[in-house]
């Protein structure tokens, strides 16, 4: 009877460990993920499947995609050449904005444009604390694109 209850006692404890081992690493994920790819990114450079190149270093303004914690985006050019700055145009223009998900390594943005709205999918390709690398595919080719975290 004692060697029935003990190990009846232990199949609990076990089965207690092991779900919630499982049910605590999951979310811990996820939000890691979500944290990682936040911030202020600037467009390094980009590259397609057909070798053509794209340098977007030394430009009279940066492309930069905000990731916000609260869902949503904003792509805007921001002046970083002096010259243009002192013209007396607007340091930022807006490209787009919208909302963004992540599940898992897929990155979906989903643009809002005036009376309508477009999703872009994305796999994101490598994200550490200093650089973005996502890849789009359509029919044709595939395009890279490089983001380096911009300082503050």
């Amino acid at each position: 009877m004692k060697r029935s209850t003990v190990n009846l006692l232990t199949f609990f404890v076990l089965l207690l460990v092991v779900s919630c081992s499982t049910d605590s690493r999951e979310p811990e994920n996820k939000v890691a993920q979500k944290i990682a790819i936040t911030g202020r990114w600037v467009l390094i450079k980009s590259e397609d499947s057909g070798s053509r190149k794209t340098n977007h270093q030394n430009q009279p303004s940066d492309v930069v995609l905000n990731i916000q914690k609260n869902g949503f985006f904003i792509i805007y050019d921001t002046f970083v050449d002096p010259k243009w700055r002192k013209r007396g145009l607007p340091l930022i223009q807006e490209r787009s904005s919208g909302q963004w998900t992540l599940k898992d390594s897929l990155f979906t943005m989903i643009h809002d444009d005036k009376d309508t709205s477009y999703t872009e999918d994305f796999k994101i390709v490598r994200c550490n604390g200093a650089e973005l690398v996502t890849e789009r595919s359509n029919k044709k080719t595939i395009v890279y694109r490089t983001y380096g975290k911009k300082k503050e």
